[in-house]
């Protein structure tokens, strides 16, 4: 018997291959051949029978406005719709403020009621109370730089009314739509029964609340108009020098008119 030769061993490790790459398809599940060709798997549709109708098909939207309606903004919700239910005194605000249900767009945490007296000198409007605000508005680290504002600029802490233009924390307000809901109104109404000699707000994002500009104004509210200054917000004001040299330029300017 012969020695098997060079093209023996070739062909035998051939198969030996061909073997292990057949059985790891079959392995994965693959036994049959299959071919790229399209082929017709759904049975073609019977012409209706003699007198008897087609049946009623419903026609399919165009995909494209199946897209604008998923894409169109939601209706912004209305803020306590009913303005004959808003409190007219200052007493029952405090009250509404810290129950009515249509004020809360997505809030985390405990109301807080505004504080301070009627006929304030200045009237103090930040977006939401301070992260910990519990019984008292603005009772950490923003409550202390108000504080010290007040005190640069003569304003005693009776003197003063603090109010946030939300009843408690709600992540990332969106200002435009929460004024077109009716919170720009009910805020005019919140002050007209506070009555102050001026409104400080401080959060330029809160411009649409007042019609949507920064900086000095005169707000309308009943038969009177109220001078009004945006700030930046206290947390800007706290870590930026600039900005409070700025407010202060700005503060003198607003008081001496």
């Amino acid at each position: 018997m012969s020695a098997p030769t060079a093209l023996d061993r070739d062909n035998h490790g051939l198969a030996a291959e061909y073997a292990a790459a057949l059985a790891w398809w079959r392995e994965a599940g693959v036994d049959h051949d299959f071919t790229d060709e399209p082929q017709g798997w759904l049975s073609e549709e019977e012409p209706p029978a003699p007198g008897v109708p087609p049946p009623r098909t419903v026609p399919r939207q165009p995909e494209t406005d199946a897209l604008e309606r998923a894409l169109a903004p939601a209706p912004a919700p209305s803020i306590a719709p009913s303005r004959e239910a808003w409190p007219d005194t200052l007493e029952a605000f405090a009250q509404f403020w810290l129950h009515e249900p249509s004020i809360e767009p997505g809030a985390l945490s405990e109301r807080v009621a505004p504080r301070g007296a009627a006929e304030a000198q200045v009237m103090v409007i930040v977006g939401q109370p301070e992260e910990g605000d519990r019984e008292v508005l603005l009772a950490g680290a923003q409550g202390k730089m108000l504080a010290a504002i007040l005190r640069a600029i003569g304003v005693d802490d009776s003197q003063s009314y603090i109010a946030s233009a939300l009843p408690r924390i709600t992540p990332l307000p969106d200002w435009s739509m929460l004024a077109q809901a009716g919170l720009g109104e009910l805020t005019r109404h919140h002050i007209g029964l506070v009555a102050p000699e001026r409104v400080l707000v401080f959060g330029r994002s809160m411009a649409p609340l007042f019609g949507g500009e920064a900086g000095p104004q005169l707000l309308a509210v009943k038969d009177n108009e109220i001078p009004l200054l945006i700030a930046p917000a206290l947390e800007t004001l706290a870590r930026s020098p600039g900005q409070r040299q700025r407010f202060w330029t700005h503060w003198l300017n607003w008081t001496r008119r």
